[in-house]
């Protein structure tokens, strides 16, 4: 008789075994935040808003300090009007119209409106651009690119040269000390 309550201890003691078991595998997904329910940016421009604008995957391509660059990305009007969309940078302004419940992709068009007569930064840098719809006006740090990436080649004013690198310099060097 005295072994009946003794089993019931060891089943208890087995059983919360387990659950604590189950709960250290799991305990921590029960207290921090699932990563797949954090939104973010998942690309290399900018994704904000002004007003009704919302501004995404906003980027500058450039050849380097100084050089022309070409704006990228799509502006998108969620007003029931047209709105004016004025790009300030450090020496140039750009004045963009967006139709009610329209986009402006920079990549589609054929006009100057996205391009840069020189960016003050390298590659790799912030670049403030300063937006402004209606009353409302923000400044944010638009990252600068070149053409490392393939899918932005097409778009570095001049086109891109990539830069050798130390190995490819030092094989180059090794072929002409051959002949």
């Amino acid at each position: 008789m005295k072994s009946a309550p003794k089993k019931r201890v060891q089943l208890a003691t087995t059983a919360g075994a387990a659950v604590l078991a189950v709960l250290g595998a799991t305990g921590c997904s029960a207290v921090n935040e699932q990563a797949t329910t954090i939104q973010y940016a998942a690309s290399d421009g900018i994704v904000e808003s002004v007003g009704p604008v919302k501004l995404r995957n906003i980027l500058i391509i450039t050849s380097g300090e100084g050089e022309p660059g070409t704006l990228l990305g799509t502006m998108i009007n969620d007003s029931d009007s047209p709105v004016q969309v004025t790009i300030d940078g450090e020496n140039e302004s750009s004045q963009i119209t967006i139709e009610a419940n329209d986009k402006y992709v920079f990549e589609d068009e054929v006009d100057d409106d996205g391009t840069l007569e020189g960016v003050s930064e390298v590659p790799g840098s912030l670049v403030d651009l300063e937006f402004s719809v209606n009353s409302e006006t923000a400044t944010f740090g638009v990252p600068v690119l070149d053409g490392t990436l393939e899918e932005y080649r097409e778009y570095v004013p001049g086109g891109f040269t990539p830069e050798p690198s130390p190995s490819e310099e030092a094989g180059e060097a090794a072929a002409e000390e051959e002949h």
